[in-house]
């Protein structure tokens, strides 16, 4: 590798290009601040202003019975030091990142599309939460084997609905009609703690779409749907299907048979 590609490197790692070149430099030995100057054509003031500003950064070293003389730092000191500051920093830059997109996304409301994104999407909000996650789903939910397990190791509650009799035991609870028959998977909701909420469905053509928000009101009302949806089985289970006769109002999302029967 020759000088210029060195250089380059340097640079790409925080370098400047002439703290690049007096670094290069003083790898051949101690050397002044005049000295440097001389052998790179750098104008004095310039090659003392980096010099210390290197110093401080702690590329190089003054020599201890001569302060305007330097040496470089070696190679696998700096390059140590710059690897865990870079880790520092890029894992310093994750979370508050992360942070800064959860504060910013307060009350809003976007869209994603297809099953695979959407069910990954479910996935990485089971496997955030920190204390409980609640889903109403006719998807398989071996599915959510492995996230739900995670989840469950770490303290949070999982609590499902679902029409349909489970492919998979999971550790949390499910609630279920237990129905056998074959169907196409058609929805999922999720919400977790009290924080953000997921509505998917399949349209007639099949094409999945996904609506996801953490406005408080939404994840609320997700949240308390999914809770009634259990009530209501909990009902039946006590006083049979006619229990529904007696909780109906007469409106005509009823009458569309929106209310299983």
């Amino acid at each position: 590798m020759d000088k210029e590609q060195i250089i380059s490197t340097l640079t790409n790692l925080n370098f400047s290009r002439l703290e690049a070149e007096i670094y290069i430099t003083l790898l051949e030995g101690e050397m002044s601040g005049y000295q440097i100057s001389k052998k790179i054509e750098i104008a004095r003031p310039s090659v003392y202003a980096a010099l210390e500003h290197m110093f401080e950064k702690g590329i190089v070293q003054k020599v201890q019975d001569n302060s305007s003389v330097y040496k470089a730092q070696p190679p696998k000191v700096i390059f140590k030091k710059l690897s865990e500051e870079f880790s520092e920093n890029a894992f310093f830059a994750e979370e508050a990142l992360t942070q800064y997109s959860e504060n910013h996304f307060e009350n809003r409301i976007f869209t994603i599309k297809g099953i695979k994104t959407i069910i990954e999407y479910a996935k990485d909000m089971i496997i955030k939460a920190k204390n409980e996650v609640f889903i109403n789903t006719d998807l398989e939910l071996s599915i959510f084997k492995t996230s739900i397990k995670k989840a469950s190791e770490n303290g949070t509650a999982i609590t499902i609905f679902s029409f349909y009799e489970p492919d998979i035991d999971l550790p949390c609870k499910i609630f279920t009609h237990n129905r056998k028959n074959k169907h196409t998977a058609s929805r999922l909701m999720l919400s977790y703690d009290d924080s953000e909420t997921l509505i998917a469905n399949a349209n007639d053509s099949g094409e999945w779409l996904a609506s996801i928000t953490n406005n408080p009101l939404l994840v609320e009302i997700i949240t308390e749907h999914i809770h009634n949806d259990i009530y209501l089985l909990k009902l039946r289970n006590e006083y049979g299907s006619e229990i529904y006769n007696n909780l109906r109002i007469g409106s005509n999302f009823e009458s569309h048979n929106k209310i299983v029967k």
